[in-house]
């Protein structure tokens, strides 16, 4: 009697667990129907989640997306900058606010920063312009602007040339000249 107490009766444990197992699974199948239930609310959800972050992400007007490695931003007008300078030092927000004045010089500088050759993700610029501005004002004034000069310094240097030699008053032709005689490099001379 006392080995009774001490060791259950083994029909009544399997009995009480098959009768939980088949009360947790409506179709007594071991609760595969309930971890299946579970595992597609949760792929259900999943793929729901993923829709709407697709659907925010679809163009919104100007929002800021990416092409390549560059952030792009579409802004109303050349006077307008965009959000994504919010992130930047005030000496970058000046840079960027100042290309409609200088674009018309810019235009036809290059830049020395190597963006001119291109990469796998990004196509070659083709100016100085073309590091701050992706798309150069469209019919109705709207300008698509890039990050890339945000984060290079070379881009930034150049850009200050164009203010500084600008306000000297030197043409676009001496402020190339310029640009090229300090940026250009040099190329080792054969001897």
């Amino acid at each position: 009697m006392t080995e009774d107490r001490l060791m259950p009766d083994d029909s009544r444990s399997l009995s009480s667990d098959a009768s939980l197992s088949s009360a947790a699974s409506p179709a007594g199948n071991g609760g595969e129907g309930t971890v299946k239930s579970i595992f597609y609310a949760l792929l259900f959800g999943f793929a729901f989640v993923t829709l709407l972050a697709a659907c925010s992400l679809a163009d919104d007007g100007g929002g800021a997306h990416l092409h390549g490695s560059e952030l792009w931003e579409t802004t109303a007008a050349a006077d307008q900058l965009p959000s994504f300078l919010n992130e930047h030092t005030s000496l970058t927000k000046e840079l960027y606010g100042q290309v409609s004045a200088h674009a018309h010089i810019m235009s036809g500088i290059s830049c020395y920063c190597g963006c001119m050759e291109g990469t796998e993700t990004d196509d070659p610029h083709d100016s100085l312009l073309r590091c701050y501005w992706a798309e150069h004002p469209a019919d109705d004034g709207a300008v698509t602007w890039t990050d890339h000069s945000t984060t290079c310094g070379l881009c930034k240097k150049e850009m200050e040339e164009v203010i500084a030699l600008s306000k000297q008053g030197k043409s676009a032709d001496e402020i190339r000249e310029a640009i090229d005689a300090k940026y250009k490099p040099k190329m080792p001379s054969a001897g």
